[in-house]
């Protein structure tokens, strides 16, 4: 098997916790304060309710049937039509925005996750692919001190979004990796795993799904960080 040179890492739910974490955390705290009050049992059911709008409306986002814009406006206007809640138009326009910078708010730097990474990048080249906007992942990374650890490829920068192979190539061609030598690793299989597994990239999958195609599997990134860290006696 060719030796592994480079790694790149998909950056939300895979080095950042965004969806179980932040994302969560930001969510029940704006709901709470703007809609509630709300028990804990209420709150929990309203946002079950909205994970469920959510999952729902995401494939037509991923057949391009629907932006992610409409997405956001249309997973909370649909909860709170169901909780039968009265809101303004000018609540559910301008919700993303507040729940921005509540999420910005709350990002506290990870240092075991820096540390992983200053290690991992002692004996390989690193590199970050993630999809989403400039202004959004760019000040995700700020906060969270790792923007500076390793390259970094942005859909909203660069104009390329996973699944698309050009995503993957521009990065191997920008850092002048070798397609064979090069680890990728993220929480999806479609969008992280079967695309750079089709270049003829090695892949990672980081997650709770087994026997997937990809070539390693972790439970989470830290099992990750573990085996490869090991591996080269760090």
């Amino acid at each position: 098997m060719t030796e592994i040179k480079n790694i790149i890492f998909d950056w939300d739910n895979t080095l950042f916790p965004f969806k179980e974490k932040y994302w969560e955390l930001a969510h029940r705290q704006l709901f709470s304060e703007q809609l509630g009050p709300f028990t804990d049992q209420e709150l929990n059911r309203f946002m079950e309710k909205y994970h469920e709008f959510d999952e729902l409306l995401w494939p037509q986002v991923h057949q391009r049937k629907m932006t992610i814009e409409e997405l956001r406006e249309e997973r909370l206007s649909l909860t709170i039509e169901y909780f039968d809640l009265k809101v303004d138009e000018n609540y559910l326009t301008g919700f993303f925005k507040k729940f921005l910078n509540r999420l910005f708010e709350l990002i506290e730097p990870d240092e075991q996750l820096i540390q992983n990474l200053k290690n991992l990048s002692k004996n390989y080249k690193l590199a970050l692919l993630s999809n989403g906007g400039h202004v959004e992942q760019r000040e995700k990374l700020r906060r969270s001190q790792v923007e500076k650890l390793f390259s970094v490829y942005i859909s909203g920068e660069t104009g390329y979004l996973k699944p698309d192979a050009r995503a993957f190539k521009n990065v191997l061609t920008k850092e002048n990796f070798q397609t064979s030598e090069t680890l990728m690793v993220g929480d999806l299989i479609e969008h992280d795993i079967k695309p750079a597994q089709e270049l003829g990239m090695k892949t990672a999958y980081i997650g709770p799904e087994k026997e997937t195609i990809a070539d390693y599997e972790f439970t989470n990134i830290q099992d990750f960080f573990d085996s490869f860290i090991e591996k080269n006696g760090d």
